[in-house]
């Protein structure tokens, strides 16, 4: 992964560290996600010969996580034919073969809050009342508290396709900043003498609740997404 590409992602962040990043995916395999629209601005997922070094700790970080990016948010194969093909093509492909995901960075974070909070004053809503929102498996934006104007902020995100896909975006790139702690704690895990299978089990399971637990409130212009483990971002 190149520094700009994993600095927009991680907040700076690059080095494994304990503390909580701030700034930034046995057991069933975790559901996808709802896949992104066509991106706009956007960083990718690749790696560079700085964090190539056999057997670093950056390189078993990067490739794991890139590797739980894709199975999440890369979108389904069409057929059945096209799963066969993909998964003979994935057999014979390294990460760095792989084609280039994109990913929402924090200027769409930023685009989100300043078109919601256009739309809600458009609709009359007050945005200083604490709007939490969560997203179906259908991809529609439900409003998860007992808000007064929950019908009128849900109609909103049916009625403006950008603004769903910015929910979408924002929702992504927090949970992108809670998954790479956690594959920083799978690393931790092994380092302290956990077995692969193991921390990739706890990793998985680990995953599925943080992906169930995610939630997004919005008040006075502002985001901030929330899961089991704590705040990513806000």
């Amino acid at each position: 992964m190149n520094n700009n590409a994993l600095t927009a992602m991680t907040g700076g962040i690059t080095r494994i560290h304990n503390t909580p990043i701030t700034e930034i995916e046995g057991s069933p395999a975790p559901q996808k996600r709802p896949p992104l629209a066509a991106p706009t601005a956007s960083v990718t997922v690749s790696l560079s010969e700085d964090v190539l070094g056999e057997n670093s700790k950056a390189q078993q970080i990067t490739e794991k996580f890139e590797n739980t990016v894709h199975e999440l948010y890369s979108p389904p194969a069409t057929s059945t034919v096209n799963e066969k093909n993909n998964q003979a093509q994935n057999e014979n492909q390294t990460l760095l073969e792989l084609a280039p995901l994109s990913l929402p960075t924090k200027a769409d974070v930023i685009a989100f809050e300043q078109l919601f909070s256009d739309e809600l004053a458009k609709a009359g809503v007050d945005a200083s009342i604490p709007i939490k929102l969560n997203i179906t498996g259908e991809g529609e934006v439900k409003v998860s508290n007992d808000h007064p104007d929950k019908e009128k902020i849900e109609a909103l995100f049916k009625e403006n396709s950008d603004l769903q896909q910015g929910f979408v975006k924002t929702e992504t790139y927090g949970t992108l900043q809670k998954l790479y702690q956690l594959h920083q704690q799978w690393q931790q895990k092994i380092e302290g003498g956990a077995s692969e299978e193991a921390a990739n089990n706890w990793l998985i399971n680990t995953t599925k609740s943080t992906l169930a637990s995610s939630q997004m409130s919005f008040q006075n212009g502002k985001v901030s997404q929330s899961f089991s483990g704590g705040n990513p971002y806000s």
